[in-house]
């Protein structure tokens, strides 16, 4: 039998061009090995990409990575070895290519058409990778140490319908390329683990809130007052609840024109300016006040010279210095307890139930898997040294321990030094290190003009107090709130 040339064996059956096309990646091994690399990267992602179209969102983040990120990846890596392959081994191409002769024409016209093919998967893949960066389940859930405690704080948030990008990054070329060149950083970062933890705030490289909050609120919107009811509990024996209520005045531009409430700094016609001398805004030493007449007025703690402002971080307010953690809410201890057992899912039924519950949430060391198992056998053991644990409190010791376990979970990441207080939100009356913050880092009475007018620390101004503490729990029906 007489055997067949090499250019027509095993590939006879196919024409000149494509004949001449697979002499052309077979010249070297490192082309070779690129156009299997394309051929099998470019096959899974079209499989993989039906798949998941079919099952909509019903995959994890990393089988998005794997898609959208890897695969990709690996077929614009196939692309880049074939022509370094040719490059490398000139020789090995020119004595191949001599075996077929066809005109060059019909060869590039082939290598156009796959060309074409080529640039179509990648745009696709491209595409469907940016779309896929974008989205909240990559944003929060591929990093898992990292943005766990943060995802778990936003899909508990107002803004949990919200995509994260809508706030991080913002419309336009710029603030995309921005982010994504950012984004490289913190991946680098997150591959050697030299993050910091906990993630610092406030988070500078975000764009101003006139640009991203505004989109959505204004500060000309007026709103109504607000009647606040919140239940208290002591750490007694019986964890007595007690009754606080008040009417929040959080006002905007009236129909007289001008600004009323705590939102009358967001009106633009209102402009503070302040300096922060920590990085976290914390401390704000000189606070300069621009009214809508034109009048300068600058406050200052005792030291502090009105015409020299101190080192640190001069800043024109907006919405985050108070509202500092739109998306992201980690409840104060205090907070989660009281909600807790209002709720009734802490039961008040068993002993001393909230001073047990924050000591069990205070413990840094619980398992995050079975934390509710390792909860409920602790508080079977605490309250079985009293005696014997009846049927009773056997199910509200079950039903606690889930409570607790969903607020250790979602406020509390060792890995990452969060815990109770780690991230306050400003626009609340809160303590830190014993050190006032939130609304009082100004209005604190210690912060004065030249003429010795402190800014105002009168609770009045934001708020009419209807009951504090309220023992006798007949308050909310006087208040209208039922008669509980």
């Amino acid at each position: 039998m007489v055997a067949r040339p090499e250019s027509c064996w095993p590939t006879h059956c196919l024409s000149r061009p494509m004949q001449r096309f697979l002499q052309l990646l077979r010249s070297n091994w490192l082309t070779w090995t690129g156009a299997l690399l394309t051929t099998l990267s470019a096959m899974a992602f079209v499989t993989s990409w039906l798949y998941l179209s079919l099952h909509g969102q019903s995959h994890g983040a990393y089988a998005g990575l794997f898609v959208f990120i890897a695969l990709p990846g690996l077929f614009v890596l196939g692309l880049g070895l074939m022509p370094l392959g040719w490059w490398l081994y000139k020789s090995q191409l020119t004595a191949r290519l001599q075996r077929v002769q066809e005109k060059p024409m019909r060869l590039w016209r082939l290598l156009g058409v796959l060309t074409l093919a080529n640039f179509a998967l990648v745009g696709t893949g491209g595409y469907e990778a940016l779309h896929y960066m974008d989205s909240q389940q990559f944003c929060g859930t591929v990093c898992h140490t990292v943005m766990s405690p943060t995802y778990a704080a936003y899909v508990d948030s107002p803004h949990a319908n919200v995509a994260c990008v809508d706030c991080h990054i913002g419309p336009g070329v710029g603030s995309f390329v921005k982010a994504k060149w950012n984004g490289m950083h913190q991946l680098f970062g997150v591959a050697f683990g030299n993050y910091r933890r906990p993630i610092p705030t406030p988070v500078h490289q975000m764009r101003p809130a006139n640009e991203i909050c505004t989109r959505c609120h204004w500060a000309e919107r007026p709103v109504a007052d607000r009647v606040e009811v919140r239940s208290h509990f002591d750490d007694d024996e019986a964890s007595t609840e007690s009754v606080t209520a008040f009417v929040t005045k959080i006002g905007g531009t009236g129909a007289d024109g001008k600004a009323h409430g705590y939102h009358w700094h967001a009106d633009p016609r209102h402009r503070v300016t302040f300096v922060a001398t920590d990085d976290r805004r914390r401390t704000i030493p000189w606070v300069q006040y621009v009214g809508p007449d034109g009048k300068e007025r600058i406050f200052t703690i005792d030291g502090v010279d009105p015409a020299q402002p101190p080192a640190g971080e001069r800043r024109s307010m907006d919405c985050i210095d108070c509202h500092n953690q739109p998306s992201h809410r980690y409840q104060s201890l205090d907070g989660a307890l009281d909600t807790a057992l209002a709720a009734g899912t802490l039961p008040r039924s068993l002993p001393f139930a909230r001073k047990v519950a924050g000591e069990v949430l205070q413990k840094q060391d619980w398992p995050r898997e079975g934390t509710a198992a390792a909860i409920e056998q602790h508080l079977l053991g605490h309250y079985g040294k009293a005696g014997t644990v009846t049927a009773e409190a056997k199910t509200a010791i079950a039903t606690a321990s889930q409570t607790l376990a969903a607020l250790w979970l979602r406020n509390v990441h060792p890995a990452m030094s969060i815990t109770w207080g780690t991230y306050p939100q400003f626009h609340t009356h809160v303590t830190m290190d014993d050190k006032p913050t939130g609304c009082f880092r100004c209005h604190d009475g210690e912060h004065v003009d030249q003429q010795g007018e402190p800014i105002t620390a009168d609770c009045n101004a934001c708020h009419t107090v209807l009951a504090e503490r309220e023992k006798d729990l007949s308050v909310r029906q006087k208040l209208g709130f039922g008669a509980k």
